[in-house]
């Protein structure tokens, strides 16, 4: 991987909830060709993230919940997975990982990310989360969150009849597990951890050199992910 560019866009006369939720766009670039005499190669990838201001939301008096409410569905989610509607305290599942360690500071909520076909499984997407978290998540993030979803099968359970026709093809069901398995395999080798709950998301704690195991799976189970949409 060559660059990753940041981006965050912040409005100074937003009065909005989502003011506490600034959006952060990478740009992933390849190395530019030797001599070309550019700063940056071709663009690769894209990821984004949200930065929820946990912090700053109490400081504030402003809701939580109707900061991330208010953005999209998938930040809306993220809240539902980590917290306690309608507080900024944490859900039961976050407590149940961490226990009482887990510290009080903000969220580091990565999106999505996709890079173009024939740079991916080169390893170039954990790079980029690696930057992500080394950028943004240094010092005062709690937890870094993400769900784990390859984007190919973003509509795989559409109702209209292509998508019907797809998942009626021999082997489908076994690629998409194997396909939600292999995605969430790069998100637990890069140390998250899967919540304790039904809502498919996975969180990694930065200030802990050491995250908490896995869980054991029965023999003759495979480990599978049910749902950061995702293209490796």
């Amino acid at each position: 991987m060559g660059y990753v560019r940041f981006t965050i866009q912040i409005d100074c006369e937003d009065v909005e909830p989502s003011r506490i939720i600034p959006h952060i766009h990478g740009e992933i670039f390849d190395y530019p060709e030797e001599g070309s005499g550019e700063e940056l190669g071709q663009k690769i990838g894209r990821l984004n993230a949200y930065l929820v201001q946990r912090s700053r939301a109490v400081n504030d008096g402003a809701s939580l919940f109707d900061a991330m409410d208010s953005i999209d569905q998938s930040v809306h989610d993220c809240y539902a997975a980590l917290f306690e509607e309608p507080t900024v305290e944490w859900g039961e599942a976050v407590e149940k990982l961490y226990g009482v360690e887990i510290g009080q500071e903000d969220v580091l909520f990565l999106d999505s990310i996709e890079l173009e076909p024939k740079h991916r499984g080169k390893g170039i997407g954990p790079q980029a989360v690696q930057e992500l978290i080394a950028t943004f998540a240094s010092s005062g993030i709690a937890l870094v969150a993400c769900k784990p979803f390859p984007l190919q099968y973003s509509q795989w359970n559409a109702d209209d009849e292509e998508h019907k026709r797809k998942r009626e093809q021999p082997g489908f069901e076994e690629k998409r597990i194997a396909d939600f398995a292999r995605v969430t395999k790069v998100w637990t080798d890069l140390g998250f951890r899967k919540l304790p709950n039904d809502s498919g998301f996975y969180t990694y704690a930065p200030q802990f050199s050491r995250q908490p195991d896995l869980p054991r799976v029965p023999r003759g189970r495979r480990r599978t992910g049910k749902t950061l949409k995702v293209a490796k």
